[in-house]
């Protein structure tokens, strides 16, 4: 007598495949999550820098002076307009130092809403550029100094929000890109009580925020935080 062969699987062992597929979906999803977020970072860094380099370059040619003004078609330390946002001031380095402001954005952020919306030209409209810069600093300045960073909630607090769809939240309130005065750049982790950029490994003041008192003085004066455009 012929034993019968059971070729299909039981409901018990499909049950137990499903919640293996699942638990491994579930461990692989955040996962994948955070390697597209450092992803998108290390873009953002690289863009970042070359802005950074664009600076030290003009600095070359403005007496060591950083960018400040609207208008670089006079003589900056004479006629020029001061910039009252970071994107007034940042796209004095199209075109000579920066060949367009496809480097300014950053997908997913609030203040790059109508990046690639068709605008052409040398001007950085509002919601077209994602960083926030220090007005009124040289290339002999402290190499510690911040130059660049992702754009803040508010740049009088120097702080990031932990809403990803708020202004200064494109990273959650978790890190933030920042390009030092010497150019060089990092991914740089938040304080987790108030979402600021520490100034050193072992000191732990907000970075973009200049205390009177100070010791050793920090930024001292004629230095100003300028966010992006809204």
């Amino acid at each position: 007598m012929k034993s019968s062969k059971q070729d299909a699987f039981t409901l018990i062992e499909l049950l137990v495949v499903i919640s293996i597929i699942a638990i491994l979906a579930g461990i692989a999803l955040p996962v994948f999550g955070e390697v597209q977020v450092r992803g998108a970072q290390t873009k953002a860094l690289s863009n970042a820098k070359q802005i950074g380099l664009a600076c030290k370059l003009f600095a070359t040619d403005y007496n060591g002076n950083y960018p400040m003004y609207t208008d670089i078609s006079k003589d900056p330390k004479v006629s020029a307009t001061p910039g009252s946002s970071s994107n007034d001031v940042l796209q004095t380095l199209m075109p000579d130092y920066l060949p367009d402001k496809s480097i300014f954005g950053i997908p997913k952020s609030a203040f790059c809403k109508k990046v690639g919306a068709g605008q052409t030209g040398n001007k950085l409209g509002s919601q077209e550029n994602e960083w926030a810069y220090c007005l009124g600093l040289s290339d002999t300045s402290n190499s510690r100094f911040p130059l660049l960073a992702d754009g803040f909630k508010t740049p009088s607090s120097g702080s990031y929000s932990t809403d990803e769809t708020d202004f200064g939240g494109v990273w959650k309130g978790k890190k933030a890109i920042v390009i030092r005065c010497d150019t060089s750049g990092t991914v740089e982790t938040l304080l987790s009580t108030n979402h600021t950029v520490k100034r050193s490994e072992n000191n732990t003041k907000n970075a973009f925020i200049a205390g009177p008192n100070d010791d050793p003085p920090w930024f001292g004066t004629g230095v100003s935080v300028l966010n992006p455009a809204q």
